[in-house]
């Protein structure tokens, strides 16, 4: 009998091959690998971290947190999982445990410049504009950079110094 052999990979080679599908855009095929290797390996970290991100991707909060919270329970001291649980917590909107991963994330790295740059916005949701200039400049400082960020960080200056002086020709809108 001529069979033709497949190749067999391991669960670390398969979860590189989901996160370079997803780092390509084929997000169903790294969402695919992923629950393959669930199938093998159902508490597996990589591949419940890979899930998360894509639930926190598709607007599914509660999902995003709930498999993101498993991962860091096997992963205990991987930085990112923390980082990703962070943003999926500030987006369901629970401040408090956002700003609990994020530290937790900057605890294991202490460059890792997003979880700097959550916290910063989790201080500005609490109007705490000092806490969350200084979090938001660190996270700059260790290399977060995009115009979303130094947006924000305009943003919370402005807040934080108040509103200036007015004048019709700077407050009025501009006509089209």
């Amino acid at each position: 009998m001529n069979e033709t052999a497949r190749p067999t990979l391991s669960i670390n080679q398969s979860m590189e091959l989901a996160w370079a599908h997803y780092k390509a855009g084929a997000r169903e095929d790294a969402r695919l690998i992923s629950l393959r290797v669930l199938q093998v390996a159902r508490k597996n970290p990589d591949a419940l971290h890979l899930l998360g991100v894509l639930a926190y991707e598709t607007n599914n909060q509660a999902m995003a947190v709930n498999l993101l919270t498993e991962a860091a329970r096997s992963a205990k001291k991987f930085a990112p999982i923390h980082g990703n649980l962070a943003l999926a917590k500030l987006a369901a909107g629970d401040l408090t445990g956002a700003a609990r991963s994020a530290r937790q994330a900057f605890a294991l790295s202490p460059s890792y410049a997003d979880a700097h740059r959550v916290l910063g916005i989790v201080h500005r949701h609490k109007r705490q504009f000092r806490e969350a200039l200084q979090e938001l400049e660190r996270a700059r400082a260790l290399g977060c950079a995009s115009r979303d960020l130094e947006q924000l960080i305009a943003a919370v200056t402005a807040e934080l110094t108040g509103p200036g002086p007015s004048s019709d020709a700077t407050t009025a809108p501009q006509a089209g």
